[in-house]
């Protein structure tokens, strides 16, 4: 097909050509224009190119403009050519701006690259007022000299024209519209470069061109876990096995009497591989798996301390330790037994608390010497304050009161074992120790709930004292406690035996001379009430007695045999009768007819 041949199409210039016409800028000039080819993409620069005179079309094709009615075809036509050097009469080359677009992004597959604006200038503002028709046709301008743009088409305009890279003059175009802003499309990211985890949901965001690491992470996350558990269930079973013993020496010695000694604890909450344990860790015996061997199927062993030889084995260690040779720390305190020791008529001295603590603590090992003496004890009991001593609330007036008088803390250590006091501990630690727990027990025994007696606890536990030094029948103690209560209700002196042996030299049964006159403030034939403290330590069926004394109105009572009966009477007459009864049984000589 001819140049001629060629018809116009929608959106080209469909310009009449006229041979005599100049690339002036006319409006009939049917020259086309093409792009620059050095502004063109460096993937086109080795496209060859024709010269404008060329009649093949090659490379960029040139459109050719014709005029609106078609050639004769009987008629031979041809194209005269130009002189070398002349523009031609019947085209034109113009060169597009080949700005090199943005290259399409894998993250932004949805959305064109925006094309960056040329500097506007005076001339280029009439640039954006044409419309774009839907294939836009881009303006052309000679490169040597300046033509006249070529009219548009009212077209809809669906993108902004661009203006020339290089024009060589001023083009007059309409006067264009301000262009609006176009937002920054959103970034979007392919499924396909999405690295995240079905599985897991990580929270990170994936990096575009990367590799999959979430699935790599986990896998290393779930080794670990893997990992740490094995570890946890090796620890685990070493530690069971160790505690069954798998691992334990069984070494053991052959000597039942060893030699030297040391002192061993047995916590009260021990359990018997805990204490082989400890004897071995002491040098007692050979191996932990030694002693428990001895001891399976055996009753164990008590709680408290013992001063053990070394190098025994397992089976005499359990021996010493069954029973009470061994045991340090561990004394029995006897209902109504005094702080001080005191002499008895038949010649026998009764040890005092004091006294006990002290034998109970008093040894010695390899490494050091235990034990407090009676007169520490007397000492810390008659100096240290009531806090310092563990003294409660309810007593604590009386014991500031007789501050220098170690009897001052007396009843308010209880009676009953006390299995182990720390022979470690000073005197005023070890008193302390037995005060506080003793209060625990009185507490325990109803002292301050269940007191019905009327009197306050420290005058209830002073009347619990004079029980336990009277009666020697459980069933006698409620009796005891009422005629007490009566007496002091009524005012009457208790005139008892038993608060004037507390200050005797030497205690009697049949108190007689120079003791009743003895004046001091626990004599309750010379004081009225109640003796100045307690006259012993208390235990607990004396004390639920006190609290509740059994009901009746006896003012009087006397032991009359030696097996500890008491009679009661409610007349001074009566009581002179029951007295005359001990004195037929040779329990008393004074004041017999």
């Amino acid at each position: 097909m001819t140049d001629q041949d060629r018809t116009p199409r929608h959106g080209d210039d469909a310009r009449p050509r006229h041979s005599g016409s100049t690339p002036d800028g006319n409006a009939g000039d049917p020259r086309r224009f093409f792009a620059d080819p050095s502004a063109v993409q460096e993937g086109n620069r080795r496209r060859r190119r024709r010269g404008p005179g060329d009649p093949t079309t090659t490379g960029s094709i040139p459109i050719v403009r014709v005029e609106s009615a078609l050639p004769d075809p009987t008629i031979e036509y041809r194209t005269p050519q130009p002189p070398q050097g002349a523009p031609s009469p019947y085209f034109e080359v113009r060169y597009r701006d080949a700005s090199p677009e943005p290259m399409m992004r894998l993250n932004e597959p949805h959305a064109q690259a925006p094309v960056p604006e040329a500097p506007v200038t005076g001339n280029d503002q009439q640039l954006f007022a044409s419309p774009v028709p839907q294939e836009p046709e881009p303006f052309y301008a000679e490169p040597e000299q300046p033509v006249a743009a070529p009219a548009v088409p009212d077209v809809a305009p669906t993108q902004p024209v661009y203006a020339q890279s290089a024009p060589t003059a001023p083009v007059d175009v309409p006067p264009a519209a301000e262009p609006q802003e176009r937002p920054e499309p959103p970034v979007f990211v392919p499924d396909i470069l999405e690295s995240r985890d079905d599985d897991a949901d990580t929270g990170e965001i994936p990096v575009h061109g990367g590799a999959m690491p979430s699935r790599k992470k986990n896998r290393g996350i779930l080794l670990g876990i893997g990992a740490l558990v094995l570890v946890a269930v090796l620890v685990v079973g070493g530690l069971g096995l160790k505690w069954l013993g798998v691992f334990d020496s069984r070494t053991d010695f052959s000597s039942d009497t060893g030699s030297g000694s040391t002192l061993v604890e047995v916590p009260a909450d021990a359990a018997i591989r805990d204490v082989g344990q400890t004897l071995a860790d002491a040098g007692v015996v050979g191996s932990q798996r030694a002693f428990v061997d001895a001891a399976e199927g055996g009753a164990g062993v008590s709680a408290g301390f013992y001063a053990l030889p070394k190098g025994i084995s397992g089976k005499a260690a359990l021996e010493m330790m069954s029973g009470d040779d061994k045991r340090v720390g561990r004394f029995i305190v006897p209902e109504g037994l005094q702080l001080d020791s005191k002499k008895s008529s038949d010649g026998t001295t009764r040890p005092g608390v004091f006294q006990m603590i002290s034998k109970a603590t008093t040894f010695t090992t390899d490494d050091r010497e235990y034990g407090v003496t009676a007169e520490q004890l007397q000492q810390a009991a008659a100096t240290s304050t009531p806090e310092e001593l563990g003294v409660p609330d309810w007593a604590a007036a009386k014991v500031k009161e007789l501050t220098g008088d170690h009897r001052r803390i007396e009843g308010l250590i209880a009676s009953g074992a006390w299995e182990d006091i720390d022979p470690r501990l000073d005197a005023r630690t070890i008193l302390k120790d037995l005060i506080t727990r003793s209060v625990a027990r009185f507490t325990a025994w109803g002292l301050l709930s269940g007191n019905n007696s009327g009197k306050s606890p420290y005058d209830t536990l002073t009347i619990a004292s004079i029980v336990e030094a009277e009666a020697q029948h459980e069933d006698d103690f409620p009796k005891v406690a009422r005629v007490i209560v009566n007496r002091l209700d009524q005012d009457i002196r208790l005139q008892m035996d038993s608060t004037v042996n507390y200050t005797a030299a030497v205690a009697d049964i049949d108190v007689h001379g120079e003791s009743y006159m003895d004046d001091n403030k626990w004599n309750t034939y010379q004081h009225d009430g109640l003796p100045l403290t307690p006259i012993g330590a208390v235990g607990e069926r004396a004390l639920s007695a006190t609290e509740d004394p059994a009901p009746g109105d006896w003012l009087y009572f006397v032991t009359v045999d030696k097996k500890g009966t008491t009679l009661f009477a409610k007349t001074f007459a009566q009581h002179k009768k029951n007295r005359q009864v001990a004195c037929r049984n040779n329990l008393l000589a004074v004041n017999c007819e």
